[in-house]
């Protein structure tokens, strides 16, 4: 298989686990087989190493990440570190990655991975597999409040060094690879779409948990509403494919249904496209009696529809 193709089986294997049958006093029985507990980190080993040596493609030369980071012994993160006094060095990071992904490179340990870091002290830097180096990305942590962002600022301290004050590469690592943020970004906010492996950004991340606390929330037995504000090129269909992700894995949600309205036919097309791409199978109600039928069924759904479609629905139900 290709590269991306074998990251995404592995990627699959991690997420959804194997199947596997036994026999039991002559009675086959199944069962799934969970390479890692993504719900509960605890429940997993956690393994750091520096200069992991890995043999290359085709030769007996190696290549040495400067830190890999192992859940049960699967290596899911890596990282390139440089010293902030050299010129360019957090594209050298980055460039180290790039080169380390190449056919003669180390995809034998890349194929496993699902973060990437560069890091140099002042600055620092995130992707995922296979990412061009112009869609690296920056990360900018969020709060809720005040008291959030002290208990936050409290752990950082502790962790690095009462004596100094944290940087920027110490953020980043807080950030995306304590445990439970770390499986958080892995299994709900990575997908892959028409052969492109893609991760969240720090705002699509921020405003889909900001949406799910939203969903879970019942207020008299009603749900309060509201809005994501994007700019052109932001990601607002990535967006849609992860939140409409997470509420489908979250079991507090029954049978959920999820519609997506757009105003205008092309964008429609678009976003359903998109997600058809990210392997989520989706309803197009092309006329209102259409989305009257899907709004109706019991069964859980992922509908797309024009704004226009609802005035014939509307007329539908009041008949």
């Amino acid at each position: 298989e290709g590269f991306i193709s074998g990251n995404e089986y592995i990627y699959n294997l991690l997420t959804l686990g194997k199947t596997l049958e036994q026999s039991i006093d002559g009675d086959k029985k199944s069962f799934t087989l969970n390479y890692i507990d993504w719900k509960n980190s605890e429940h997993n080993v956690f393994h750091v190493t520096e200069e992991f040596s890995v043999t290359r493609t085709g030769t007996t030369d190696t290549y040495r990440p400067d830190i890999v980071l192992f859940v049960n012994g699967i290596p899911l993160c890596v990282i390139e570190c440089k010293r902030p006094d050299i010129k360019d060095s957090l594209e050298q990071a980055i460039s180290q990655h790039l080169r380390n992904q190449q056919e003669d490179g180390i995809r034998s340990l890349y194929v496993y991975s699902a973060l990437l870091l560069g890091i140099a002290t002042s600055s620092a830097s995130y992707a995922t597999t296979a990412t061009p180096a112009k869609f690296w990305g920056k990360w900018t942590e969020q709060f809720s409040n005040r008291e959030e962002e002290i208990a936050y600022n409290t752990k950082l301290y502790k962790i690095v060094n009462q004596s100094f004050l944290p940087t920027e590469q110490d953020r980043y690592l807080y950030s995306l690879c304590r445990p439970e943020r770390l499986l958080d970004m892995l299994y709900n906010f990575t997908v892959y779409a028409a052969g492109i492996k893609k991760i969240a950004r720090y705002q699509q991340y921020f405003a889909i948990k900001k949406v799910m606390e939203r969903i879970r929330f019942m207020d008299g037995g009603k749900r309060r509403g509201g809005v994501i504000w994007h700019t052109q090129g932001s990601g607002k269909s990535l967006t849609m494919v992860m939140l409409a992700q997470a509420i489908v894995l979250d079991k507090t949600i029954r049978n959920p249904k999820i519609i997506l309205v757009t105003d205008r036919t092309d964008l429609d097309r678009q976003i359903t496209g998109t997600f058809k791409k990210c392997g989520i199978y989706v309803e197009n109600a092309t006329t209102g009696n259409q989305l009257v039928q899907l709004l109706e069924s019991k069964s859980d759904a992922v509908i797309t529809t024009v704004i226009n479609k609802f005035e014939t629905a509307v007329k539908r139900i009041k008949q």
